[in-house]
C-alpha cells in the first residue's frame, strides 16, 4: 500500500479502511484453497480449518467486504470530496450524496425484488439472497473483465521487459503525450493558484481560516491574482475553489511523479542499450551494487532472460485459465481435470498458485485502469480519493473471484463453505443460473479487446480521447519524444544525479 501513498501522510481512519479494502481480497487466496481442500473426503491437507471456523471466515469476510464497498467507502470518499472547511458540513455533504446513491440502488432492488418475488417468494432467506445476488451482480462482470484484461496484458508486459530496446521506444512514444499533460495540468494549477491568492485582499471576514488554509496550500510564486468582490467570497465559492485547488495540485502532482520517473527509466535504459559496445554498464545517474562488466550481463541478459521464461510461464497459466473459464463444466477444462485427479497438498497447492494468478491479473488490470483522469493510481503521489475509490473496487472483486475459481472446479465429494453461504444465493433463480452459464464464456471480449488493442478504437469512437484508459494512451511521435528525454536529461541533469 505504501508503494502508491505516502503512510506518514496518510489520516490513521483511512489507513484502517485502506487496508481492510486491500487486505480482505489477497484472504481469498489462502482461504479458497483450504475450504476446497477441507471439504474434500478422503484428503490430508497441508492446512485445514473446521467447517464452522471456515463458515464464520466466510462470513466476516463477505460482510465485511458488503459493507466497505457500499457504505464505508462511498461515505468516506465522497467526505473527502467535499470541499468544505468544516467536517460537519463535510459529513453532511457525504451522506447526502450517498443517499442519493442508494435511492438508486433500491429503484434497482425493487425490480430484483419482484423478480424474486415471482420466483421464490418472499422471505429472509429470498431478501438475504437478492441483497447477495445484486451486489455481485456488476462484481461478477466487472471481475470477469479485468480477469480478461490482465491475462494478456502480465505475459506481454513480461515479454516486453525482455527486450531493454522494446521498452525505451515505448517510453519515447509515450514522452510527447505525457509532457502535453504536464503542461497543461501545470497551468491549471498556476491559474487556480493565482485564484486563491486572489483571496489575500478580502480574507478578513468570516472565511478568514479557510482562506488561510487555502493560502497555506499554494506557493507565493503563481500567476497574476485577479480583482475578487467581497460579495463574491460565498461558502460554495470556497467549497468550490478548494476542491478545484486539490484537484489541481493533485494533477499535477502525479504527471510531474510519471514524467520524471519517465526520464529516469529512460535514462538506464539509454545506459543499458549504449553498453553493448564496451560490455561495460554504469548507469550516469544511479549507483549499481555490481562491477560494470557484472551489471553488463546482468542487465542484457540475466534479467531480460528471466522476463522472457516468466512470459512463457504466465503465458501457460493465461492459456489454462482462459480455456477452463470457456470450458467451464465439460470434460474439457483443464483445471477441472487437473483439480479432480489431485487431492490434499497437491490440491491446495493448485488452488494457491490459480487464485493468486486470478487476483494478479485483476488487480493489476485495475488498478492501470484511469477512470476519466479523475482516479489515478500513482507511485507515492495518489490522493485519498482515488485511493478509496481504487480500495474499493478492489474489495468488490473478493467475492466475484473465489465464485469464478470454485466454478471452475468440479467436487470431490461434499459441497465447500463458500458454496453454502455464497453460491446458492446466486443460483437461486433461472435467470442466476443461465447468468452463471454464459458469464465465463464472456471473458473472450476483454481478452480480445486487449490482444488486439481494440480499447483505443473504442475510444475514439465513443468520443473519450484519452480521458479513459491505461498507460497505453500515451502514444506519440518516438523522434519527439527522444528529443525531449533528451532535452531533459541535458538541461536538469542535476535533479537525477546518483538518486
Amino acid at each position: 500500500m505504501d508503494y502508491f501513498c505516502t503512510i506518514r501522510r496518510t489520516p490513521s481512519y483511512l489507513l484502517v479502511a485502506l487496508f481492510c479494502a486491500v487486505y480482505i481480497p489477497l484472504s481469498i487466496i489462502l482461504l479458497v484453497p483450504i475450504d476446497l481442500a477441507s471439504s474434500t473426503s478422503d484428503s490430508q491437507p497441508l492446512l485445514a480449518l473446521p467447517r464452522n471456523v471456515t463458515f464464520a471466515t466466510w462470513r466476516v469476510v463477505y460482510w465485511l467486504a458488503f459493507f466497505l464497498t457500499w457504505l464505508i467507502l462511498p461515505v468516506l470518499q465522497s467526505y473527502l470530496e467535499s470541499g468544505h472547511n468544516d467536517n460537519s458540513k463535510k459529513i453532511r455533504d457525504a451522506l447526502r450524496a450517498n443517499a442519493r446513491y442508494q435511492l438508486i440502488t433500491l429503484g434497482v432492488g425493487l425490480i430484483g425484488l419482484l423478480y424474486f418475488y415471482l420466483y421464490a417468494g418472499l422471505s429472509l432467506t429470498s431478501l438475504k439472497a437478492l441483497v447477495i445476488a445484486l451486489s455481485h451482480t456488476y462484481s461478477l462482470i466487472l471481475s470477469t473483465w479485468f480477469m480478461g484484461i490482465g491475462v494478456v496484458q502480465i505475459p506481454r508486459a513480461m515479454f516486453l521487459n525482455g527486450s531493454p530496446e522494446r521498452i525505451l521506444a515505448s517510453l519515447e512514444e509515450r514522452a510527447p503525450s505525457l509532457h502535453d499533460h504536464l503542461a497543461e495540468s501545470q497551468t491549471q494549477f498556476k491559474d487556480v493558484t493565482s485564484e486563491v491568492r486572489s483571496l489575500i485582499p478580502v480574507k478578513d471576514g468570516p472565511y478568514k481560516d479557510w482562506i488561510d488554509d487555502l493560502l497555506d496550500e499554494v506557493p507565493n510564486t503563481g500567476g497574476a491574482p485577479r480583482t475578487l468582490n467581497r460579495s463574491q467570497v460565498t461558502e460554495e465559492y470556497l467549497s468550490s475553489l478548494t476542491f478545484r485547488l486539490r484537484k489541481s495540485k493533485m494533477t499535477f502532482a502525479r504527471y510531474e511523479s510519471e514524467w520524471n520517473s519517465l526520464i529516469r527509466n529512460a535514462a538506464d535504459l539509454m545506459d543499458i542499450v549504449e553498453a553493448g559496445g564496451t560490455r561495460n554498464l554504469q548507469f550516469r545517474f544511479r549507483k549499481s551494487t555490481l562491477s560494470p562488466r557484472l551489471a553488463y550481463f546482468h542487465y542484457n541478459f540475466v534479467r531480460p532472460s528471466f522476463y522472457k521464461i516468466v512470459g512463457i510461464v504466465t503465458t501457460i497459466f493465461s492459456i489454462i485459465l482462459i480455456w477452463s473459464e470457456i470450458a467451464q463444466g465439460t470434460r474439457a477444462s483443464v483445471l477441472g481435470f487437473i483439480s479432480i485427479s489431485t487431492f490434499g497438498f497437491i490440491q491446495e497447492l493448485l488452488s494457491f498458485a490459480v487464485i493468486a494468478y486470478m487476483c494478479f491479473a485483476a488487480h493489476s488490470s485495475l488498478a492501470r485502469v484511469k477512470i476519466f483522469n479523475v482516479y489515478v493510481l500513482v507511485r507515492k503521489h495518489t490522493d485519498s480519493r482515488s485511493a478509496i475509490f481504487y480500495a474499493s473496487q478492489a474489495c468488490r472483486l473478493t467475492i466475484p473471484l473465489s465464485y469464478s475459481y470454485v466454478s471452475m472446479v468440479p467436487r470431490h465429494a461434499a459441497a465447500s463453505v463458500f458454496e453454502e453461504f455464497l453460491q446458492t444465493s446466486i443460483n437461486l433463480t433461472p435467470l442466476g443460473k443461465y447468468f452463471v452459464i454464459w458469464l465465463p464464456r464472456l471473458i473472450l471480449i476483454p481478452v480480445l479487446f486487449a490482444y488486439f488493442n481494440l480499447y483505443d478504437r473504442v475510444q475514439r469512437i465513443l468520443g473519450f480521447g484519452q480521458e479513459f484508459g491505461d498507460d497505453d494512451e500515451f502514444v506519440g511521435n518516438r523522434a519527439e519524444g527522444r528529443d525531449l528525454i533528451n532535452y531533459e536529461l541535458t538541461n536538469r541533469r542535476s535533479e537525477f544525479r546518483l538518486i
